[in-house]
């Protein structure tokens, strides 16, 4: 089933995970009680959905879990580091005699010291999220436990055999069980489920349709577009200086990420070196005919405009989402998570008044889009293998919970009483004060854990399983926008006058109507790591690439622009560039094999 209506989003509660794109991301959590949120919760979810959250393998209650464990979690995807707090510790604390101490990569100032210095220890982590290949060298170094024999005891676990053998098997060890793939769906691995396309321009409607929804053919018209919307809206309501494009930096790994993610509107994700195209070709990145060059010339004469927040260069993703896209201070925004995000602080007045984003066809286009995570999203959870059997004991129930229709409600919901209730169907229903929780930071009731409801939420910035699986207990997603309940409730304007100009119920139905849009298969492929000469040239490489992409955006003129570009070419050879390309070639060869397989 495919859900794809647009739903009146008063507010998207997963929006507030933010999810993490490759090797970035943001925010995320949850909370819980005891009564509330662990025992009572469960108990009447389960009468009301036939919960089946319970694995066989596990126990339910904390007084069967004997003394308090502090798990060390290496999680390559959060954006917090320390020990979980609020509703969602004292939610596993109760139900699982567990605590989480967070080591996070993204936040140790250097990823790559904190990965060597663990991995010298013998342990990198009691519990370990990692991309494909670092965990398949973690195996090989013997830094992850073999959960073979204990897996397939695990109710929930079991529910995904398919996707966490299929990706095992590409591990070495036939039948073998070493980890779990993350954001696994139940859905199927061609179909596309979200309503708006992942990566694809997204304006704001209002301010669109003040202009007269002018047709838009290519790049240069978007940016006529953008520029009138400045001109005619310099600062938001509260008077704070507004510009058509803010940028960050914090994300930005191999190349400029924000370059890296608009290259897939015209049929390209960038894979470090090489440019892998929806029509299962490749090419350099540095390619003049490819996307990255495309979209990092839109930058470059976005900023001669003067279109380009001048707090691009020194700003990170937390201060672009907080203090710009959710204040109407950016007028472009480029990935569907960032237009919901836009949405927290909207009054009904504003909704009302068509104020939000949404995705704004330009004729040109050819999004690079990847179907549904059936098979994962490529990164893994594994246990270390320093770990007693005792501990293991603990991590399989609360991995098994997280695979659970009971874990992942909480996980991507939030507390049964405060986000959402069920009606008499067992559907979920959003709660009237649901964005307070989570745009707002509702306090929570002290016997839930108290603090704010988002601050508490799980900081983990990674699942087992994505909100858009089918909740088996209801047959519903459990992404708040594709609820029956939000589904049955009128439109909000910017949608109802959407679909009136476009004639299509969503985004993605226009955008695959109108050949705007190419859905690649779902597949999570286990690739070649480094080698040491290898991961040098890369790192010296992406390096260069990205500290010239922001120099070259800023250029005074074409003259530069193309001084700049030529001079990071040559830099590049020097660096060994053409070993980078003809290694990522044949690496990302796999995929493409993989996609072309199951596609037939």
């Amino acid at each position: 089933m495919k859900w794809r209506k647009v739903t009146a989003m008063g507010l998207t509660v997963v929006m507030a995970l933010s999810m993490a794109l490759t090797g970035c991301g943001n925010s995320g959590g949850k909370s819980g009680e005891k009564s509330a949120g662990a025992d009572t919760a469960k108990t009447e979810s389960s009468q009301k959905t036939g919960d089946s959250g319970q694995s066989s393998g596990g126990s339910d209650a904390a007084s069967d879990n004997g003394e308090l464990i502090t798990l060390e979690v290496y999680d390559v995807a959060a954006n917090y580091q320390g020990m979980q707090s609020g509703w969602f510790a004292k939610l596993i604390k109760d139900k699982f005699n567990i605590e989480l101490n967070i080591f996070a990569p993204n936040t140790s100032g250097d990823a790559e010291a904190l990965y060597q210095t663990r991995c010298s220890s013998g342990k990198l982590g009691d519990i370990i999220l990692l991309d494909n290949d670092k965990f398949v060298d973690c195996i090989n170094a013997g830094l992850i436990k073999d959960m073979t024999d204990s897996i397939w005891n695990y109710t929930n676990l079991s529910g995904f055999k398919e996707q966490i053998t299929a990706l095992n098997a590409q591990m070495g060890d036939e039948g073998k069980i070493y980890g779990i793939p993350t954001e696994m769906t139940n859905t199927t691995p061609d179909a596309y489920s979200e309503s708006d396309p992942f990566s694809a321009p997204c304006l704001p409607w209002d301010y669109y349709n003040e202009l007269g929804c002018p047709e838009i053919k290519n790049l240069d018209d978007l940016l006529d577009v953008l520029e009138q919307m400045q001109t005619a809206h310099p600062t938001n309501a509260d008077g704070d200086a507004a510009y058509a494009i803010s940028l960050w930096k914090d994300w930005d790994g191999f190349g400029m990420e924000n370059i890296c993610q608009t290259a897939k509107w015209y049929g390209q994700e960038v894979k470090y070196s090489v440019l892998l195209g929806n029509d299962n070709t490749m090419m350099s990145l540095i390619d003049e005919n490819g996307a990255y060059y495309k979209m990092l010339q839109f930058f470059y004469k976005a900023n001669q405009r003067g279109l380009i927040d001048p707090d691009s260069s020194i700003q990170d993703w937390t201060t672009a989402d907080q203090s710009k896209i959710r204040t109407y201070r950016t007028y472009l925004l480029w990935y569907n998570w960032a237009m919901k995000l836009s949405s927290v602080g909207l009054t009904q007045e504003d909704r009302d008044a068509g104020k939000g984003f949404v995705n704004i066809p330009v004729s040109d286009l050819n999004c690079y889009q990847v179907a549904d995570s059936y098979y994962g999203t490529g990164r893994v959870w594994g246990i270390g293998s320093q770990v007693d059997a005792e501990t293991e004991k603990r991590i399989m129930d609360f991995l098994d919970w997280m695979a659970s229709p009971e874990g992942v409600t909480y996980m991507w919901i939030g507390v049964e009483g405060l986000t959402y209730t069920y009606d008499e169907n067992g559907k979920y229903v959003q709660t009237e004060d649901a964005s307070d929780y989570v745009g707002g930071n509702k306090e929570v009731p002290e016997d839930m854990g108290g603090g704010g409801f988002a601050d508490g939420q799980c900081k983990l910035n990674q699942y087992l399983v994505s909100s858009m699986s089918l909740n088996p207990n209801n047959n519903e997603p459990y992404s708040l926008a594709y609820w029956s309940t939000q589904l049955a409730k009128p439109k909000e304007t910017r949608f109802a006058e959407w679909s009136e100009k476009y004639g299509t119920e969503t985004q993605t139905e226009y955008y695959e109507k109108n050949g705007l849009m190419t859905i690649v298969p779902n597949v999570n492929v286990i690739l070649e790591s480094d080698t040491t000469d290898i991961a040098l040239i890369r790192s010296q490489c992406g390096q260069e690439i990205t500290n010239t992409s922001w120099k070259m955006i800023y250029a005074a003129d074409d003259a530069e622009f193309d001084q700049m570009w030529s001079s990071l070419k040559e830099t590049l050879t020097g660096l060994g560039w053409d070993e980078l390309l003809a290694f990522d070639m044949a690496k990302y060869q796999k995929v493409i094999d993989a996609r072309m397989e199951a596609m037939k």
